[in-house]
């Protein structure tokens, strides 16, 4: 079926050397991981992750006198027969748990990215780089934009059981019916 999941532990939980984009961030009524220095500074809500892919567009000349060549531009995530669990009205977009996690089924051998939004669906956190799966393939993180050593409060990466994951699987099993009968890959 080439398809991937992604599995975030905790949104809100940030590499403590990433300060090039908002790092206190908080679940509405739900977790939050908010760095006690600088002291006052803005609290960001997040309650949905945003899936973007790539996709290949022909550059100039229009469609009637295309010339070579490609680019990539990233849009709402669209090529992906899982959609059950994206929110409603908010194409590509899928609930941050009240723990921070979130569990999407994605298309393999996609260019894909993300960002989380508040709930006014303004971006606040973007992600700076590309990732593709392989089919089958689970990847599962600590947090946006990884822990290398400690998050912006000090502590290592998220460790939690993703409710997100549970709730992914449990829909999975109940109503997905014949669409993964032969797995993911």
């Amino acid at each position: 079926r080439g398809l991937g999941v992604i599995v975030v532990r905790n949104a809100t939980r940030r590499d403590s050397a990433d300060r090039q984009q908002p790092f206190n961030l908080q679940v509405p009524n739900g977790t939050q991981t908010i760095s006690p220095t600088p002291p006052g500074a803005m609290v960001y809500s997040i309650d949905r992750l945003q899936v973007m892919q790539g996709d290949l567009l022909r550059g100039k000349g229009g469609t009637s006198n295309p010339l070579p060549g490609r680019r990539v531009l990233a849009r709402r995530l669209h090529d992906t027969p899982f959609t059950a669990l994206q929110i409603e009205g908010s194409p590509g977009s899928y609930p941050i748990h009240l723990d921070g996690s979130v569990a999407i089924v994605v298309p393999a051998e996609r260019a894909l990215t993300w960002q989380s939004l508040s709930p006014e669906e303004n971006p606040v956190v973007r992600e700076r780089v590309w990732l593709s799966l392989v089919p089958g393939e689970i990847r599962v993180c600590g947090g946006c934009h990884g822990v290398n050593d400690v998050d912006q409060i000090g502590q290592p990466g998220a460790s939690n059981p993703p409710e997100a994951l549970r709730t992914l699987l449990q829909h999975w099993q109940l109503q997905a019916g014949e669409l993964f009968t032969d797995g993911f890959e």
